[in-house]
């Protein structure tokens, strides 16, 4: 991400609170973290996972915030298998 689209996640984050939300989601989730994020820390998405029925947790060693970038590879199987254990019904 540039320094402005970082700075402008930020700002957006720190209104952002979709803690009473989060009970009420009922799709099959799958909740990615790395575990050296610096930014957010990895017991959040513990919370997130108790927080969220059925939640499924998937934690990558050495991930940091950006996982989905730095290690695609990784972040892009997680995601695969996942939805593919969990096909959309019409």
């Amino acid at each position: 991400m540039t320094v402005r689209a970082r700075r402008l996640h930020y700002q957006a984050s720190q209104a952002h609170d979709a803690w009473d939300a989060l009970e009420r989601i009922s799709a099959p989730t799958l909740v990615i973290h790395g575990c050296d994020d610096e930014v957010n820390p990895a017991a959040n998405a513990h919370l997130l996972v108790q927080r969220i029925a059925g939640a499924q947790l998937h934690l990558i060693p050495g991930g940091r915030h950006g996982n989905f970038e730095e290690m695609r590879e990784v972040s892009f199987t997680a995601v695969r298998d996942f939805l593919l254990a969990h096909p959309m019904t019409a």
